[in-house]
């Protein structure tokens, strides 16, 4: 069913007007990314917009598209087995749902942990557990059910509510229903204030009067440059949608780099988790950081890296 979620946004009327001081700062890199360390704390960059749909409860499951799943369980694991060769369940189509899923049966069947079958070192869905396959010391390998009992496979984020058991999917995020950014972990980020909870702001630069989308910094991965399906709808000027369908799964991607993710380094997410609070707590942050007349110092600003 749909959900009423109420959105607090800005729209932003492009500036030709020189930054300011309200958004200079120093360029740092993270990881692979150049970012702009904004002066007082926080960051900006210029990525892309991909869509990362972890912490949904219909994420995964056994019978992919088959049971109502929005991804493909190939997506979430990579298999080792007893002969030390291993691989990517999403190394391409053919791999994806042939040997990917017939070598997930028969480890399944075997247990989960049977090193003279093979494992699955899950990574996009809950798993525990390890065992020593081909050599290859291999963790997460029993993938956690849901505690509903609908079969689907706990799909976990890093920001989590440790009032709920590991196997509630309400102990996550809800990216259909919460705007909610991807940053890299183990990095210095969280020295410039930016870390799990915290929240931030994304522009689609490529609109004229594009809204100001505020969101909360709700998972780990690989770089800035991932968002939830809630913030990639809102950035595109859609509404928020709660289910989705397979098709409607990756709309709102933004394929060039002129995604302007600002994170504010300040404030922190609310726990429980509840999509409507923490859409108006991220709001909030982004007046307090300066609202709509500080980003558009941003914007203005050709010293932000695009990467």
């Amino acid at each position: 069913m749909r959900h009423a979620i109420s959105l607090f946004v800005t729209i932003l009327f492009f500036s030709t007007a020189s930054a300011s001081a309200q958004c200079s700062g120093e360029i740092e890199r993270v990881k692979s990314q150049k970012v702009l360390h904004l002066d007082g704390g926080g960051v900006a960059v210029k990525s892309k917009l991909n869509i990362n749909i972890d912490g949904y409860g219909k994420a995964y499951h056994l019978g992919n598209a088959s049971a109502g799943a929005l991804i493909h369980l190939c997506n979430a694991g990579s298999v080792y087995l007893p002969d030390g060769s291993s691989y990517s369940g999403s190394r391409d189509n053919a791999t994806c749902t042939g040997a990917f899923m017939d070598d997930v049966r028969k480890i399944k069947a075997a247990g989960w942990n049977n090193p003279l079958v093979g494992a699955v070192r899950w990574f996009g869905i809950l798993g525990t557990g390890s065992v020593t396959v081909g050599g290859h010391s291999v963790r997460g390998v029993v993938p956690v059910e849901q505690l509903d009992g609908s079969g689907f496979f706990v799909s976990p984020t890093s920001l989590e509510d440790p009032a709920f058991p590991a196997n509630d999917q309400r102990r996550y995020i809800n990216p259909l229903q919460i705007p909610a950014a991807v940053i890299p972990g183990s990095t210095n980020l969280e020295r410039m204030g930016v870390k799990l909870g915290s929240f931030g702001v994304l522009v689609d630069t490529r609109r004229a009067n594009a809204p100001a989308i505020p969101f909360v910094v709700g998972d780990n991965g690989p770089r800035i440059g991932e968002g939830t399906p809630a913030l990639a709808r809102l950035a595109a000027g859609a509404a928020l949608k709660d289910p989705i369908t397979r098709a409607e799964r990756f709309s709102g991607i933004i394929d060039s780099k002129s995604a302007l993710w600002v994170f504010f380094g300040k404030g922190q997410i609310s726990r429980p988790f509840d999509a409507n609070k923490a859409i108006a707590d991220a709001a909030d942050a982004f007046r307090q950081w300066g609202g709509d007349r500080r980003l558009r110092d941003c914007l203005a600003n050709g010293a932000i890296p695009a990467n």
